[in-house]
């Protein structure tokens, strides 16, 4: 990994003797004692986390801890002398909390209690009053592929809808809420994807809302309102007819404002579950081109049907990053690659939507990492495609950027490096990154027990399993890769779309020059790595 650039905040303590010479607040300390208080509070959303913010005011030294219904703490952080704006959790990721008491205690260097204040919530309350549908209408097709749902929060702490069951037609149809936070009183209007294929017969149906541990939120019932509200999108090449598909405008928005990551591995992009049930409808259509007469795609042999969805993939117009983004990495999303013709569409974008494709059709494929290029590797038996070589770890290269290009062929250019990629799986495994909360670390130096950093940092799965005994390090380590001083932590599991906050305090070094470094490991690997650019001390 690249080392990363970071903020770095210093927070330096005076000796006794010129903290007394400068300013009377010691003196008031060793007299009266540490005291603290906040002036000021207010319910939160902490990237996804019910929280509390607050204004603060410190004589001294504190440790605040934020304790839960259960007295378990929540979250901790550690104050200096003077006022400041803090955040502290009060629940996990997208946690919908429960009713009760939530205690806030500061305590003093020496470990005793010099504040405290309750946080006492009646808990959620949601009321769906509004569902405006996407219908795309064309010829005889009907299609639901979204909603717009209405939602008030009419309880005292932050609510987070998370899927959704549409029941009519005696089936229910399940999707999910893209990522939104109601916090108490307020009114959010909320997208959300589904599939629904077909003129309903029953003129109601019921809406349910649950959050991302599957608790009921709300429900309401709604009639069903079939019009022509999607625009339509067509594509030509690639197909034996033309393919007309339903324009997705609210997903695309969506992944355009989402941040990039840096990470090699791209399974990231695939990984993402809210364009699901949009592929589904596309590869629904894509199929129904095949000219009425012709075998069924049921009937495919498994090249044919790869081949198939491939190749109109390949014949979207390739466009480097560097002319459009001005980087020369800019990995899209499936729809922004599909429909999003402002920005780059090269090798990595069409492997990534070809990826999703077959993914979604039950195919065990990977993404394929060559020097300078990225392709798309296809699992199958040895011997399913006749006359090709058989490549790494049993996947056979799917080239995505060279029309024609059927699964097995390797273009010459890459027949030299292609059994030297790097394979990234898109299957049922945890994809665990971490990002430093805010991009900062703070050190304490003039600490009587020593100098120290201290780092926040957001440890997710973005993965489609759960991750288990994930060890997150907090290192100095020496332009040899010797490692000086560290700690770690140790989440025992993390379920996939889950987030954990995680704490590490390691002492600085004072004898070698060093740097700051963080690890993700997973199975005693390495999955994430990230470093701070200043040295030490």
């Amino acid at each position: 990994m690249m080392p990363l650039k970071k903020t770095i905040v210093v927070v330096i303590f005076f000796s006794i003797f010129s903290t007394l010479f400068l300013s009377g607040c010691l003196l008031q300390d060793l007299i009266f004692g540490t005291s603290f208080t906040i002036n000021s509070w207010s319910l939160s959303n902490s990237d996804g986390f019910p929280a509390v913010s607050y204004n603060y005011t410190s004589s001294g030294l504190v440790t605040v801890k934020m304790y839960n219904t259960t007295s378990s703490i929540a979250d901790s952080d550690i104050f200096i002398r003077g006022d400041g704006e803090k955040t502290l959790l009060l629940g996990s990721y997208m946690e919908t909390l429960p009713s009760g008491e939530y205690v806030l205690k500061a305590f003093d260097k020496d470990g005793n209690k010099v504040f405290s204040k309750t946080f006492k919530f009646n808990g959620f309350g949601v009321d769906v009053f509004s569902c405006d549908q996407r219908w795309w209408v064309n010829g005889n097709t009907k299609i639901l592929l979204g909603l717009r749902v209405g939602l008030r929060n009419t309880g005292d702490v932050p609510v987070y809808p998370h899927s959704i069951e549409l029941k009519t037609d005696s089936e229910t149809i399940s999707g999910l809420v893209l990522p939104e936070c109601v916090l108490p009183g307020d009114i959010v209007y909320v997208d959300c994807v589904l599939y629904k294929n077909g003129q309903p017969k029953d003129d109601d149906f019921t809406l349910i809302l649950r959050d991302i541990n599957g608790l009921f939120l709300t429900s309401n019932v709604f009639s069903f309102d079939v019009s022509n509200s999607v625009t339509t999108r067509y594509f030509s090449e690639g197909v034996d007819k033309k393919l007309s598909v339903p324009y997705p405008d609210f997903l695309l928005s969506y992944y355009s404002n989402l941040d990039r990551i840096t990470d090699e591995d791209y399974s990231y992009y695939v990984f993402d579950p809210y364009d699901d049930y949009y592929l589904d409808v596309f590869l629904d259509r894509l199929i129904s081109t095949i000219p009425f007469g012709e075998k069924k795609f049921d009937t495919y042999s498994d090249p044919e049907k790869i081949n198939f969805v491939s190749r109109v993939v390949q014949c979207l117009e390739y466009r480097d990053d560097i002319e459009y983004s001005n980087v020369s990495e800019y990995p899209n999303y499936p729809i922004e690659t599909l429909f999003n013709d402002k920005i780059g569409c090269d090798c990595e974008d069409k492997a990534i939507l070809t990826a999703s494709l077959l993914d979604r059709l039950g195919y065990n494929v990977a993404l394929m990492r060559l020097p300078n290029h990225m392709a798309v590797g296809v699992n199958l038996s040895e011997g399913a495609v006749p006359h090709y070589h058989y490549y790494t770890n049993g996947y056979y290269y799917l080239e995505t950027t060279m029309e024609e290009s059927p699964v097995g062929f390797v273009p010459s250019q890459y027949r030299t490096t292609s059994s030297d990629s790097e394979i990234y799986p898109i299957s049922s495994r945890p994809y665990i990154r971490h990002t430093w909360i805010n991009n900062v670390f703070t050190i304490f130096t003039k600490m009587n027990t020593g100098d120290f950093v201290k780092l926040d940092a957001i440890v997710e799965n973005d993965g489609r399993s759960t991750a288990y005994n994930i060890r997150m390090e907090g290192a100095f380590v020496t332009s040899i890769g010797l490692t000086i001083q560290s700690n770690d932590y140790i989440i025992s599991s993390l379920k996939p779309g889950k987030k954990q906050k995680v704490t590490i305090t390691v002492d600085i070094p004072q004898t070698v020059l060093t740097t700051f470094r963080s690890r993700i490991y997973l199975n005693g690997e390495v999955v994430d790595s990230k470093e701070s650019s200043e040295p030490f001390p």
